[in-house]
Formats: C-alpha cells, sequence, structure tokens
C-alpha cells in the first residue's frame, strides 16, 4: 500500500487530537443521568455541593457576567436533560416495538434457546468477507450451511468438517433457523458507465436474491416458532453516492425489503411475531468490494474496518434475538440521517460543490 499523502497523515493525526474528548463530550451532553444530576446539583442540590460547583462562575474568566453565563448555562443543561430524556424514551419504544410490542419475556411463545446443536445458520457468500468471517464465528454453534458461487476455502472446510457443521439434506435447510445474506457485487461505475446487464447482475446478487430466500426459509421459520432473517445492506442504503447508484439502490432495497418484512410478520403471517429481523449497515471494512481501492481510501483518511466485527455483532444479534439495525462501526448511525439533511448539507459532504471552477473533485474510485 502506498505511503499515506500529507493531507492524509494531517487528517489523522487531528482526529486523533480532537476526536476523543469531543465525543466525550457529545455522550455526556446527550447523557441525562449524567446531565439531569448535575442541574438538580446546580439548582436544587445542598449549599455546599452547589458552592463547589459554582466556584468557575466566581473564580476565573466565567466571573465576568457570572449570573448571565450561569442562566445561559442551565439552559443549556435543561435543553440537554430534556433530549437525553426523550432519546431515551424513543429508544425504549423501539426496542419494544422490535420485539413485537411485547415486553421482554413475555411474548406468547416458546422462549428463544440457542443450545448450539439443532439450530442450522444458512449464510450466502460464506466464502469470502463477511460471510466468511460469520461462518468462522458461528462454527461449533449450530448447523451451518453455505451457499456460494466460489469454492469453500480450506480452512473453512476443515473447520466445518471439525465442528460438524455442512449439512447435505436441502429439506433440513429449509428449516433452518437464521439466514444471513452476504453475497453482493459492485465496482465504482457511474450511471452512464453501468450495462443493462450489469445493472440486472446486480439487482440479483444484491437484492432479489433476498427475496429468492426469504420465501425459501421463512415457512419453516414461521412453522418451528423460531427464526431470524439478518440481511447485510450497507451505510449506502442511506446515502447515493456518485459512482456507485447501481450499488446504493440495492442496498436501499435491502432496507425498505426487512422493514417491509417486519411489517408483514407483525400483520400478515401467523406466528409472524416470533421471527426476528436484522439489517446490517457496515462502513468501510476490508472486504473484496474495496479491492484496488485501499490507497485512495486512506489517502482520503477513511479508515477500513476488519470484516469481524460485522460477524460478531450479527453473532450477539442472532444469540440474543433481537430485531433492528447494525450499524458498524456503531458511531456510524448518526450518518443514517443524512437523507433527512438539507440538500446543500448533503451537497457540501458528497463533494458535489466544487470550490475552485477549475478543478475537478476526483471520486475515490478514480
Amino acid at each position: 500500500m502506498a505511503e499515506p499523502t500529507a493531507f492524509a497523515k494531517a487528517t489523522k493525526a487531528i482526529r486523533s487530537t480532537i476526536g476523543l474528548p469531543i465525543a466525550l463530550a457529545n455522550w455526556i451532553a446527550r447523557e441525562p443521568l449524567i446531565t439531569g444530576p448535575l442541574l438538580w446539583a446546580l439548582t436544587r442540590g445542598p449549599p455546599e455541593l452547589r458552592e463547589r460547583l459554582l466556584q468557575p462562575f466566581r473564580s476565573n474568566l466565567l466571573a465576568r457576567d457570572a449570573n448571565v453565563r450561569l442562566g445561559k448555562f442551565i439552559t443549556a443543561l435543561k435543553i440537554c436533560v430534556a433530549l437525553g430524556t426523550v432519546k431515551r424514551i424513543n429508544r425504549a419504544l423501539d426496542a419494544l416495538a422490535l420485539n413485537a410490542w411485547y415486553l421482554p419475556g413475555m411474548k406468547p411463545m416458546a422462549k428463544w434457546r440457542w443450545d448450539g446443536r439443532t439450530e442450522v445458520v444458512v449464510i450466502t457468500g460464506g466464502c469470502s468477507g463477511f460471510g466468511y468471517e460469520m461462518v468462522k464465528r458461528f462454527a461449533g454453534k449450530a448447523k451451518i450451511v453455505i451457499i456460494d458461487i466460489m469454492a469453500l476455502p480450506a480452512e473453512l472446510e476443515k473447520l466445518l468438517i471439525n465442528n460438524a457443521g455442512i449439512g447435505g439434506d436441502f429439506n433440513m435447510v429449509r428449516h433452518s433457523h437464521t439466514k444471513t445474506d452476504n453475497g453482493l457485487i459492485g465496482d465504482g461505475r457511474t450511471i452512464l458507465d453501468t450495462s443493462t446487464e450489469f445493472a440486472s447482475r446486480i439487482m440479483a446478487v444484491n437484492l432479489t436474491s433476498h427475496f429468492v430466500l426469504i420465501r425459501e426459509f421463512l415457512p419453516g421459520m414461521l412453522d418451528a416458532k423460531k427464526g431470524h432473517v439478518v440481511g447485510i445492506a450497507s451505510m449506502a442504503s442511506f446515502v447515493s453516492a456518485p459512482g456507485m447508484v447501481d450499488y446504493c439502490v440495492t442496498k436501499v432495497g435491502v432496507l425498505a425489503l426487512h422493514e417491509g418484512l417486519r411489517n408483514e410478520l407483525l400483520s400478515r403471517y401467523e406466528n409472524g411475531y416470533c421471527i426476528a429481523t436484522t439489517s446490517v449497515h457496515p462502513s468501510w471494512h476490508a472486504t473484496g468490494i474495496i479491492k484496488g481501492l485501499e490507497d485512495n481510501l486512506a489517502n482520503h483518511g477513511i479508515v477500513v474496518d476488519p470484516p469481524s466485527n460485522v460477524a460478531e455483532a450479527v453473532f450477539d444479534q442472532v444469540l440474543a434475538h433481537r430485531s433492528g439495525q447494525i450499524f458498524m462501526p456503531r458511531s456510524a448511525e448518526g450518518e443514517s440521517g443524512m437523507r433527512r439533511m438539507p440538500i446543500w448539507v448533503q451537497d457540501v459532504l458528497l463533494g458535489n460543490v466544487q470550490l475552485n471552477p477549475f478543478s475537478r473533485k476526483k471520486s475515490i474510485s478514480e
């Protein structure tokens, strides 16, 4: 890999220096368990405690217009407490909704158990990338079935044989308990450079395959009153970046599919409340889809994560029988709101605004 540019090094240094304090301050401001007690202490706490907390407003630069500054600080604290509390309530209601509107342990179904012997996990694209890592993570914890056009790597073959992970009865596979869709393709073409044949192929591999496999395996899950459907989407589900529109379209589709599947499970299928669904949204990870882009990603200051962290998160989600969305890295969740941002903000973030009219900003894929 080429040596990172001076800009990339400077960007990394700046992020390392100020990133952690900013992230910590942001977390504190959004955590009502911290801002709430602080607000109480400043306004209703014991006199000696208030005196210690108010000391900065009396003994340094904050002492100037201290009452005004203190009033503004308390107002900001009230806002933080209110927003943090609303966020906590929103998360609790989301968790309740994702549990089919049942309190934990109250679903009218057999208790979710994972004994590691009777469960069947079907993993598409299991010979490389995210699927490869998921096979490794689930090995020994379930019977594993891999669906892939690639040959089974020797390492996985040995791993699965040692853990009795390969099953040959397809009727048994139809009654699997977990299905993860990992197969995906993309090559950074513009819309005008994308042929009809390639557009059809990327739709088939990245999106249509999900429909086919859900139709194949969901009936068995419903009969067993046990199952989890996991789909690998992307952070591209939330933004259509130039040079990868075809890929983004498929990932928006995976997100919509999982949202629609959950709605149908709650309203159309008997025992649907027993089935969990999860869409996974990785950012930049070291899989085959970014092969050849590593240098350019580094030059743009983008940190590429290992695919094993996605596999670990999916493993934990399945064993906990939780529905929802997984963002990797977890900090990327905030970026999912980009679609709701004003158009001009999206243009700035995507590099569509050219400050120098005589230069053309190159994309990552160039």
